[in-house]
């Protein structure tokens, strides 16, 4: 059997079995890949406190020709993000990452801007600003996949923004569009409303470089519609919940009784 070595990063890890574990990893060589780990549950020494979720690792590997699931052999531990597991907001900026990854990464295909853009999100979430650096990494994660946000002007007649105009987002078009040709749809699902203090802030988040994605930051409004916005149009895309999304939304309704 080949063995083979990567950097990765844990998106999820159940329990198979008495003694085994199963891991998803999104490596930087192999894309995203599911390995077991045997006998780590028992494991005092190969695998402690490295199997958890959102560490990243330099993992060693070896094929199985009877399975698309690899085997893990050793794991050294590269960050351990402790702040992801204690910080309840942390984790669950953190989760919503590992979900979206696990349903968009691609088996044993490699992606460099992929795997930089989520090592990026993970360490930010730990360290900074959680909310932002999620809608951040929502925002780069879309046009990598190659759903370029049109945000500019309205997809159906073209009308570029402007005071006075309301536009919200249509998940359908992957862009905005002026209410005169929503002509009172904004009920319907997949389409969410826009100030446009949010609809520039996003333009302006696309627009700036990696080294300076840490220092922007949402208002308060733009952070609830810019989330508004990619968990429509991530279930539009999908055609699925993300569950995630629902335990982060419950978390911030909680925040505004405190």
């Amino acid at each position: 059997m080949a063995v083979h070595e990567s950097e990765a990063i844990v998106l999820k890890v159940f329990d198979h079995g008495e003694s085994d574990k199963i891991i998803v990893f999104l490596t930087a060589q192999f894309g995203k890949l599911t390995a077991i780990a045997k006998g780590a549950k028992r494991s005092k020494i190969r695998f402690v406190g490295k199997l958890e979720l959102f560490t990243r690792l330099n993992i060693r590997f070896a094929d199985n020709k009877y399975s698309t699931m690899v085997r893990i052999d050793e794991a050294e531990l590269l960050a351990p993000y402790p702040a992801l597991r204690k910080d309840y907001e942390r984790f669950l900026c953190a989760n919503l990452v590992s979900e979206l990854l696990i349903n968009w990464a691609t088996n044993n295909d490699q992606d460099d801007n992929l795997y930089n853009l989520a090592t990026w999100a993970i360490t930010q979430i730990a360290n900074d600003n959680p909310l932002s650096s999620l809608l951040l990494f929502q925002l780069h994660l879309l046009t990598i996949l190659g759903f370029h946000l049109h945000l500019s002007s309205c997809t159906l007649c073209n009308k570029e923004l402007q005071p006075g105009v309301d536009f919200s987002f249509v998940a359908e078009n992957n862009g905005i569009a002026c209410t005169n040709c929503l002509k009172g749809n904004l009920e319907e699902n997949h389409i969410i409303a826009l100030s446009m203090g949010s609809l520039k802030l996003l333009e302006k988040a696309r627009q700036i470089t990696i080294d300076k994605w840490p220092r922007f930051h949402f208002s308060k409004n733009s952070l609830r519609e810019v989330t508004m916005l990619f968990k429509c149009h991530n279930q539009y895309l999908l055609q699925r919940d993300v569950i995630s999304w629902q335990h982060l939304e419950d978390h911030l309704r909680n925040m505004k009784k405190m």
